[in-house]
């Protein structure tokens, strides 16, 4: 095998896992190794250790949280802490609702004599 061959499935296999580690975590828990996609393609938490992990834990943790509960394996989750957590994103679910019903209620409104002379400017 010459350099070019040896260049390209190096680059090769780093692509993979630069792809695998974006959009996966291996999740260890007590029934062996999950792969869970994340919510988001970053580059944080290419692996986590949950055997242990208490419900403060799960908290500073959302985003592995929510990534656990789409991919439907909650059971990773004890019964308590995944109560918890749902609660906690459908009250953050609504609060981001009502905010963009604010939002959209404060946005200012066009004045109707612009809205009406770009109508007849069209024409």
């Amino acid at each position: 095998m010459n350099r070019v061959e040896s260049f390209l499935i190096g680059l090769a296999s780093g692509v993979a896992m630069l792809y695998l580690v974006m959009h996966f975590t291996i999740v260890r828990a007590n029934d062996g190794f999950h792969w869970i996609p994340k919510v988001s393609a970053k580059l944080d938490l290419p692996y986590e250790d949950v055997r242990d992990f208490k419900a403060e834990h799960w908290q500073r943790r959302p985003a592995l949280s929510i990534s656990i509960l789409k991919a439907k394996k909650g059971y990773l989750i004890d019964e308590r802490t995944n109560r918890q957590i749902q609660q906690t994103t459908s009250m953050m679910i609504n609060q981001a609702r009502v905010g963009n019903v604010q939002q959209a209620i404060r946005m200012p409104q066009a004045p109707s004599s612009l809205i009406a002379g770009s109508a007849t400017s069209n024409r």
